[in-house]
């Protein structure tokens, strides 16, 4: 993988990183007191918000994995948690459901990033065309 080198690159890097903050404050006030007792507004951000950041992520790897199945590394850990959390809960129906909802976010944080890189592929392609064909 290239280093972090370009602007568009490095401000991806930092709204990450900056995003992945909130997400962590977020869920660390979410689960301060037992039982949660939150407002409809936190339990919503503590769901949604960790898209932001797996498409800042996703977008940067795009733009900078040589190998394409790198592509791939960010769904691993939704993946890999999803495994422990329904072994350890054995709620089946209702463990499903919660995984499905949790993971929502994250997965279309990754999917949009996709379609954002191959657009931005695509216009690339076409200005080099348009600008190798005399006219």
């Amino acid at each position: 993988m290239r280093a972090v080198k370009g602007r568009t690159d490095k401000r991806l890097f930092c709204i990450f990183l900056l995003s992945m903050a909130i997400y962590v404050v977020i869920f660390a006030t979410c689960f301060v007191e037992l039982p949660v007792n939150r407002p409809p507004w936190h339990i919503a951000l503590l769901f949604y918000f960790h898209s932001i950041p797996m498409f800042c992520l996703q977008l940067l790897l795009c733009r900078l994995a040589k190998l394409r199945w790198r592509l791939l590394v960010p769904l691993a850990p939704i993946v890999l948690i999803g495994v422990v959390f329904l072994s350890v809960v054995q709620w089946d129906l209702l463990g499903c459901v919660l995984y499905l909802v949790w993971c929502a976010a994250p997965v279309l944080g990754c999917v949009l990033a996709w379609a954002v890189w191959a657009v931005e592929r695509l216009v690339k392609r076409w200005r080099r065309d348009t600008r190798q064909t005399p006219g």
